[in-house]
């Protein structure tokens, strides 16, 4: 038995060692060739395209052995049109010489069509300007005949023009037809009742026209320019003819 075993002992030593130089090898193979195999290809730093012109960028690409492989294309507020607003991969990234970069362009801001908004009514206008990205500006209230009380009369910019997403629009206003109000009956008044009698009924004194008068007193009201009655537009003038 004894004798069999020694006679076993040289394979397995052979065995032995055979193992041990399989270990070494992957131990070699592992930590010191494949490395160096990996390392032997030229690495470098990703600049930073963020914030350069899309003809620069390639420029630097280039010159470093890179590939744009895909360019896609946003709106975007912050950068100006052709200017590179993302990248990947990301700057500062270690990569490989000959890599494929992957970049997207700013389009700039968003431009919309305004609408037409003359003819709306003001609640209709807000939901058309938020619809279309764009806001309510400046509103001017005036009266206008042609157009019912609320609604648009003249609007800036006009519609079909194309402007930046999220922009204000100035609006015109109508109050509605001006109001009508009747002469009051001046004559025979003094004139600082007759001027506060035209302030209360909203309208204007005129010229003042001095006359002599031996029957009334002195500023008593002896005509009007427009008689009493009449419907006129608020703000009207009237003139008054006063003894002296």
């Amino acid at each position: 038995m004894k004798e069999s075993i020694r006679q076993l002992l040289p394979y397995v030593y052979v065995l032995a060692a055979f193992f041990v130089t399989i270990v070494i090898t992957i131990i070699i193979l592992d930590k010191i060739v494949f490395p160096m195999l990996i390392h032997s290809e030229e690495t470098l730093k990703m600049p930073n395209l963020i914030g350069m012109k899309l003809a620069d960028a390639e420029k630097t690409i280039t010159s470093l052995d890179l590939k744009i492989a895909r360019v896609n294309e946003l709106y975007n507020e912050q950068y100006p049109p052709g200017t590179i607003i993302n990248q990947s991969p990301r700057p500062g990234q270690t990569i490989k010489k000959g890599r494929d970069v992957f970049i997207t362009v700013s389009q700039g801001r968003e431009e919309v069509e305004v609408p037409n908004l003359v003819g709306q009514n003001i609640r209709n206008t807000r939901i058309l300007l938020r619809n279309v990205g764009l806001d309510v500006g400046a509103i001017t209230y005036v009266n206008d005949e042609r157009y019912g009380v609320d609604t648009i009369v003249a609007q800036s910019p006009q519609g079909g023009v194309k402007v930046n997403y999220g922009r204000t629009v100035d609006l015109v206003v109508s109050r509605g037809s001006v109001a009508l109000v009747k002469v009051p009956f001046l004559e025979g008044l003094n004139l600082e009742n007759a001027i506060k009698i035209l302030n209360e009924s909203e309208l204007q004194v005129g010229n003042i026209i001095y006359v002599e008068n031996q029957t009334y007193l002195s500023n008593t009201v002896l005509n009007q320019g427009i008689k009493a009655g009449e419907l006129v537009k608020k703000g009207t003038s009237i003139d008054l003819t006063v003894v002296k």
